[in-house]
């Protein structure tokens, strides 16, 4: 007689969340960070003036019709279609060199939608100044009394380094100025920007995430707001950060050279933005990674060389930053609710990445992309809990928006799926240049 066995089942594991399933919470909940920072923004009281009247955002809703729409239709159409063929197969040089002319193309579209007003916001800040240079008696005396006379300048000048204003003045003697440079430079930085995460992804990541990444880097809403001085600071800060990242991975023979340049570089930046020094935690956390601690020391220590170099005209940087500090809530930082703002911020910058980087964190995977995202959305953090980003985010964290664009790399699983997730980001950035008016 034969027996038979009884297989008693145990209780029923509840299924995994599907990958799909997974990004659609993820871009749901990048709307709802939307609309709650929306709601509560409208639900805050009319006094103090937030100067804020598209809050979240700067600047005001208008929403315009206007044919210059269909240039950034055309260009941002045009990229999705060729960009992702293009780097996946020129060789890497080439890809970067269309990843920049893509990215200054894209922003110049975009900005061109409002007139000669797009492209003025660096003259109007900072460029319309340079004569305080030559009223105080020149750079030197300049640099001299800058924390001194503090309350005396212009918002930007107050809440920045004298680094972008001397450029501009030095460039005026030597017959470059006006709208036309001024945005040169801030093109130079929206290329330098795009090239250097990505320069920064192929090292630590992979040449394939890198090249997967590159066209979300170029086609994020944020270009809507890429003819502003932060861009510029972006570009310089982010090519240091480049640089010493090679360096970690570098034989002896080079390694010493990248890391000075980095670190040279990154410490020119900080005579531009005070807040790029939070870009020093990406450096960091790869430079420990590898176990390179002797890069970061060298890179470090140039930066720190670099930052002291006005001391001998009588300009200290900490200094400016302790003051910058008192300026900011003694005017409109005193008026903007932190807790608010510590939401706000990151609604402004989710929409400024788009929904695709949502979507692409929720899916990123690789532990050595996640040290590259995951380090620059560090960055935005410790600006968000710094209280000195209330508002404006759009503008003042450009710089650390390329490297959570990297998190788009994750999404490329095909041409077709990448095409499929950087036609919203291009739709957002249309809809946004052609509803929201904002001096940058």
């Amino acid at each position: 007689m034969t027996g038979s066995a009884t297989v008693v089942a145990g209780p029923a594991r509840p299924a995994a969340p599907s990958r799909r399933a997974i990004v659609a919470l993820a871009v749901a909940g990048w709307v709802l960070l939307l609309v709650v920072a929306r709601v509560w923004g409208l639900a805050l009281p009319a006094e103090p003036d937030l100067h804020l009247d598209a809050i979240p955002f700067y600047g005001r809703w208008d929403p315009v019709a206007t044919w210059r729409l269909a240039a950034p239709v055309a260009v941002g159409a045009a990229a999705v279609l060729a960009l992702p063929a293009l780097i996946a197969r020129w060789p890497w040089r080439r890809g970067l060199g269309a990843v920049a002319a893509t990215a200054v193309a894209w922003s110049l579209v975009l900005a061109a939608v409002d007139g000669a007003g797009g492209f003025a916001d660096i003259g109007n800040q900072y460029g319309r100044h340079i004569g305080l240079v030559d009223e105080r008696g020149g750079p030197a005396a300049f640099l001299g009394t800058y924390v001194e006379h503090q309350d005396a300048v212009p918002v930007h000048l107050q809440a920045h380094p004298p680094g972008l204003v001397l450029t501009l003045w030095a460039s005026a003697r030597v017959g470059l100025s006006g709208p036309g440079w001024e945005t040169a430079l801030a093109m130079a930085g929206v290329a330098a920007a795009a090239v250097a995460a990505l320069v920064v992804a192929r090292d630590v990541v992979s040449d394939r995430f890198a090249r997967a990444a590159a066209p979300f880097v170029v086609l994020a809403p944020a270009a809507v707001w890429h003819t502003n001085a932060d861009v510029v600071f972006g570009g310089l800060a982010l090519t240091g950060v480049a640089l010493v990242v090679l360096a970690t991975g570098r034989d002896a023979r080079s390694r010493w050279l990248l890391a000075g340049a980095g670190g040279a570089v990154f410490g020119l930046s900080l005579l531009f933005s005070y807040g790029v020094a939070l870009l020093a935690v990406p450096i960091a956390a790869v430079a420990l990674w590898r176990r390179r601690p002797g890069v970061l020391a060298v890179a470090a220590a140039v930066s720190a060389v670099v930052v002291a170099l006005p001391l001998l005209w009588g300009f200290w940087w900490l200094d400016g930053l302790a003051t910058t500090r008192v300026q900011y809530y003694a005017g409109v930082g005193a008026d903007r609710p932190y807790e608010y703002f510590l939401l706000a911020n990151l609604a402004v910058f989710a929409l400024a990445v788009g929904p695709a980087t949502a979507a692409g964190l929720a899916r990123l995977r690789d532990r050595r992309a996640w040290l590259v995202v995951g380090s620059g959305l560090t960055v935005v953090l410790l600006a968000d809990l710094s209280g000195l980003s209330s508002a404006e985010t759009e503008r003042i964290w450009q710089p650390f928006m390329p490297l959570a664009l990297l998190a788009g790399g994750a999404l490329a699983s095909s041409r077709q799926g990448a095409r499929r997730w950087l036609t919203p980001q291009v739709a957002v950035a249309v809809v946004l240049q052609a509803a929201l008016r904002s001096p940058w």
